[in-house]
């Protein structure tokens, strides 16, 4: 589906929050982790690598993988601690990081309180086991931005992907794969050492900031071919 599509798509989403219920938003695992893969409008990369969430403690470590980042300057190792309004930008080839303010706690990996749930679709086969699985999906509009829809697994509340329409008409798509309900590594929430005292930098931004940067800063411009 192209970006004209899935905003179509977000569209109709959005005009149902109005006749939706009113159902709790789910809660997601204590702590996941997986794949991570980020894509703007245009089929434009702006992430691919390794997540690790904590919902209770509200921290996102994100870390591209090298051998897979195509065509952008910036390779991006990112913690996000949304409860302390800050995150890091770290860099370990060099040992340097940067402590940025974080402009806002919305984030794609679980289902904000103000979302509104539109109903339960099965994507793939309802007959067939195994060819299809049942799932959710929750909207809001974001102010600054446009529409915000994630979609989770009917049980268990697993994130599936989530999508980020802005007023300009991009996009990002996040998409979550090899998703398992634990965290090996807790310290991935924790700053390298040498972040220690690195001071708060005056510029600040959203995590979908950063991606959208990303994007933006991406070498690939040319959609794919039809």
């Amino acid at each position: 589906m192209d970006a004209v599509g899935v905003l179509c798509w977000a569209v109709w989403c959005i005009s149902l929050v109005g006749a939706a219920g009113s159902e709790q938003p789910c809660q997601p695992p204590p702590f996941t982790s997986g794949v991570l893969y980020v894509t703007a409008a245009r089929g434009m990369q702006a992430g691919l690598g390794q997540f690790s969430y904590d919902s209770g403690g509200k921290k996102l470590r994100f870390t591209d993988d090298e051998s897979k980042v195509m065509r952008r300057p910036v390779y991006l190792d990112l913690l996000f601690l949304f409860e302390e309004g800050i995150f890091y930008e770290i860099n370990k080839k060099t040992s340097t990081c940067k402590k940025r303010p974080l402009l806002s706690s919305l984030h794609p990996m679980e289902v904000h309180p103000n979302m509104t749930d539109i109903g339960e679709m099965y994507l793939g086969s309802r007959a067939d086991s195994g060819q299809g699985v049942s799932m959710k999906n929750w909207v809001m509009v974001v102010p600054n931005y446009g529409g915000f829809v994630v979609t989770t697994s009917s049980v268990g509340c697993l994130t599936l992907s989530s999508v980020l329409f802005t007023q300009t008409k991009d996009l990002l798509l996040f998409s979550f794969t090899e998703v398992t309900k634990v965290v090996q590594d807790p310290e991935v929430f924790l700053p390298p050492a040498f972040c220690d005292g690195v001071p708060l930098e005056s510029e600040g931004n959203t995590l979908f900031g950063v991606f959208l940067n990303q994007a933006s800063s991406s070498l690939f411009t040319e959609p794919f071919p039809k």
